[in-house]
């Protein structure tokens, strides 16, 4: 995320040239083609880089029309109510990072989702404009993308989520690795174990309970499997 402090930038995303000054706010993804094109001599700017876990845990209450949007659009012009909000943003952020908190990545995880909510605004029609311009493998990638928020809680299979694309697993891992940048299985795992996460930190349900709500055939199991995937166990996450 890129936020113009002074001067002004050409910056070239996905090959096309976008100016950004005081009044715009980028946002860029990790598979994005960006080349500074010129600047001034003045030009400054924050530049805030965040890791794929942490953002995949932002992403996990934002709507998937959002990515897309940002996508087709990285460059956001903002109002001057908008950029003085956007100043305070920055400000509180600040002020979080300096503070010695337990709960640090919580509440920088917060932070930005409250941002990245209030750009919602900014997609209104857009799901009917962006209908007519998408190619069918970016539709097929974006209907995965929401079968495994729907349905992730119960199914890990690659093969049921193509079944339901009506399109065989090996072209869906092609489409996936090329429009999302991931294998299916990458993104199915990702998805359950954000939702693992948020029920061991908004609930007091077991983990047996979680482990069964979830598919597993028992709690160790999905032990392994969260242990694997974040490096942590699911007491220690939880504590």
């Amino acid at each position: 995320m890129i936020i113009c402090l002074r001067g002004e930038a050409t910056l070239s995303v996905n090959f096309t040239d976008y100016i950004i000054n005081k009044n715009t706010l980028t946002v860029l993804s990790s598979d994005d083609v960006v080349i500074v094109q010129q600047k001034t001599d003045e030009f400054s700017a924050y530049i805030y880089g965040i890791d794929r876990s942490l953002a995949s845990e932002i992403a996990y209450h934002l709507p998937n029309t959002l990515f897309g949007f940002l996508h087709d659009y990285p460059v956001l012009q903002m109002t001057s109510e908008q950029r003085t909000q956007l100043e305070f943003w920055m400000l509180q952020l600040n002020y979080i990072l300096e503070q010695p908190s337990k709960y640090l990545d919580r509440i920088v995880c917060n932070h930005f989702q409250n941002l990245f909510l209030h750009l919602v605004n900014y997609i209104d029609g857009y799901d009917q404009l962006r209908k007519k311009k998408i190619s069918r493998k970016e539709e097929h990638c974006w209907k995965f993308w929401e079968l495994i928020g729907q349905y992730a809680k119960t199914n890990r299979d690659v093969a049921f989520y193509a079944d339901l694309l009506h399109i065989t697993p090996f072209y869906l891992a092609q489409i996936s690795k090329s429009h999302l940048n991931d294998l299916p299985k990458d993104l199915i795992n990702r998805q359950v174990i954000l939702k693992i996460k948020n029920l061991l930190l908004t609930t007091d349900k077991s983990i047996g309970t979680i482990a069964e709500e979830l598919n597993f055939v028992d709690p160790s199991y999905m032990g392994r499997y969260f242990k694997r995937e974040t490096g942590v166990s699911l007491s220690m996450y939880r504590k």
